[in-house]
């Protein structure tokens, strides 16, 4: 008798192969049988006839770094079918760190990935110093999922630079470079599944300084990428703006031809042609080079209650912004309110001037100024801005911007937000496309899922609480692109399912999970495609010392379990803890190595590469990431 068969099932097995109606038998951690039946009985069974049954998803773009100290479960990416996350990206975590100096991690995270510095120095139980000795810590405690933890840039430099030297353009010498990148080899050592850095001027700390690593040298970035190198296994993580691709560049594409460790990227400015063909070019020829894509915008939640709206700038507003939300929601009510905030324009002197007088204020007038003039453009860019509805519509048609609606109801389009955010007791969101979104389709989302190289990520699960919410990506990944897309073609599903399962699995040498095949990990969702959807986001106060975060629950999972384990049943966990923590490259005894490409793929698509790359540069034409807006 199996402990665990799922029958009847339409398996989509991660392999990219058409899905198949089958049985699965699982025993102990493990998939013992895949078929097209099976007679033994199980201990336990679920029929999945008319559901999708797929691999558990691996997300390697989550920043639960702090979270793993309070919530076994991961939520809210538990609750979209996750059962294996990676954390440790954009250069920023735990550890290392010396005695006495972990506020300043806090504020790196906090500023970075939005995430609360009070529920996190409320929350993490400090302990360790060193890399290992937090994986030792970690390794602890019980989990719902599988954990994956790379060591990041910012912690690194902090630790061996001291964090007054870390930042401020500082150049690292030889003898902490060669430490750093000694570092990076003991904690892969250790278990670390790599090493992660942020060249990205997106990323700044809580005064707006850039993180540690931004402006590194390449002679630092080189030690440091061969550090993993090394290790002899490992994967190197980069959040980059290739803004200057001679300088930026360099040491990666040298990293590229002589490891042969992996390589994983989010690209969030820049030419994100050139490198998509380079990355292209050597993941055919057997590098691991991985760059992530969303799918969909990397969007910004406007509403009453959450850290940014498009009123912040009122005096109206600013006079109730510090109440309750409810007390606020009671005041707004009022018409007459609602006349004499329109009535009004931003007050951006008054803003300079308070912040300019903060205690802890660290910037110039010149530099303030400029941070509210960025907050003024992002709000106001009302041609992409939407009503996000229910369940929310990531690849919004024209007719549904905000721009749109106020020129039919003939009303000013601070008023159409006014009204919208209103509704449900205050606690609408408008949907702020981040990205370049002038066409509003998300062709360049599809052309990269047609990649071999791309990867499903950016999901930031645990990450920028009070304004975006993006940890419910996989599942829109699948309910979108395969089933609800109209601006233009749908991705075939095993292409989807693959894309975050073995594909993610494999960029980070997990070659235990991520595919329905007998001797793999038993990593499992059981899902109703017809149900499958994401709600409203909304925002929650279950942070330590009541933080809050705006979350998204998920329908259509009727099962998820992780090894062997029912973790969670129609949405409700089950109380199951088997994740454990991930300690390096993972193996089995039916797959070992990265996907091939068959030799005649790989010849026309290399062909069709060095073609394209002679036209773009023959052009000089460029074209934008899809991660930063044109506003940024």
């Amino acid at each position: 008798m199996h402990d665990l068969v799922i029958r009847n099932g339409l398996i989509v097995d991660g392999s990219g192969n058409k899905p198949f109606i089958g049985d699965i038998a699982i025993d102990n951690e493990n998939i013992s049988l895949v078929s097209s039946s099976i007679t033994e009985k199980g201990k336990e069974e679920i029929d999945a006839e008319g559901k999708l049954v797929t691999p558990g998803w691996v997300d390697i773009h989550t920043h639960y770094d702090g979270q793993v100290c309070w919530d076994p479960y991961l939520t809210p990416s538990s609750w979209h079918g996750v059962t294996t996350a990676v954390m440790g990206n954009c250069g920023v975590g735990f550890a290392p760190v010396r005695p006495g100096e972990e506020n300043f991690l806090i504020q790196l995270m906090e500023g970075v990935e939005d995430i609360p510095g009070s529920a996190l120095h409320e929350g993490i139980e400090w302990g360790w110093e060193t890399f290992p000795e937090f994986l030792d810590a970690i390794d602890k405690k019980e989990f719902v999922m599988d954990l994956g933890f790379m060591i990041g840039h910012g912690p690194l430099r902090s630790y061996v630079m001291g964090h007054d030297r870390c930042q401020n353009q500082v150049d690292a010498s030889d003898l902490e470079i060669d430490k750093m990148s000694e570092l990076v080899t003991e904690a892969i050592n250790a278990g670390a599944l790599g090493f992660s850095t942020s060249r990205t001027i997106l990323h700044r700390d809580i005064y707006g300084k850039y993180v540690p690593g931004t402006e590194a040298s390449s002679e630092e970035m080189r030690a440091l990428a061969f550090g993993v190198d090394k290790a002899g296994e490992g994967t190197l993580e980069i959040t980059s703006d290739w803004l200057d691709e001679e300088i930026e560049m360099s040491w990666m594409k040298e990293y590229v031809k002589k490891s042969n460790c992996g390589l994983t990227f989010l690209q969030t400015n820049g030419d994100a042609v050139k490198t998509i063909l380079f990355s292209e070019e050597h993941y055919l020829k057997g590098k691991n080079i991985r760059p992530q894509f969303p799918g969909r915008n990397v969007g910004l939640m406007f509403g009453f209650e959450s850290s940014l709206n498009p009123f912040m700038q009122y005096p109206a507003y600013r006079e109730i912004a510090h109440l309750p939300h409810e007390q606020k929601y009671e005041i707004m009510k009022d018409p007459d309110f609602k006349n004499r905030l329109l009535s009004q324009k931003p007050d951006l002197k008054s803003e300079i001037d308070k912040r300019l007088a903060e205690p802890d204020n660290t910037k110039t007038r010149e530099e303030i100024e400029k941070d509210a003039e960025l907050l003024s453009s992002l709000t106001t860019n009302y041609k992409t801005q939407f009503i996000l509805g229910t369940p929310p519509n990531y690849e919004p048609k024209q007719e549904d911007s905000i721009a749109a609606i106020s020129s039919n109801k003939g009303i000013s389009e601070l008023e159409v937000m006014f009204d919208e955010m209103m509704k449900n007791n205050g606690t609408n969101l408008i949907y702020a496309a981040f990205t370049p979104y002038d066409d509003y389709k998300l062709n360049f989302v599809e052309r990269a899922y047609g990649l071999k190289s791309s990867v499903a990520g950016g999901s930031d699960g645990g990450a920028h609480c009070g304004l975006i919410c993006d940890a419910s990506m996989p599942t829109t990944n699948l309910s979108h692109w395969a089933r609800d897309r109209e601006a233009g073609k749908k991705v075939p599903l095993e292409k989807l399912v693959r894309k975050q399962t073995k594909d993610t699995a494999e960029t980070f040498g997990l070659f235990d999970r991520g595919e329905i095949k007998s001797g793999m990990l038993a990593d499992i969702n059981v899902i109703d495609f017809k149900k499958l959807n994401v709600s409203h986001p909304k925002m929650i106060h279950d942070l330590p010392l009541g933080g809050k975060r705006l979350v998204q629950d998920a329908t259509g999972y009727v099962a998820t379990i992780k090894r062997g384990q029912i973790v969670s049943e129609n949405g409700r966990a089950t109380g199951s803890l088997p994740g454990n923590l991930i300690r390096g490259k993972q193996t089995c005894k039916v797959k070992s190595e990265i996907s091939k490409v068959s030799l005649f793929d790989r010849t026309v698509r290399l062909i069709l590469i060095k073609l394209a790359q002679m036209y773009w540069k023959f052009n000089k034409k460029t074209v934008k990431s899809t991660i930063v807006s044109s506003s940024s």
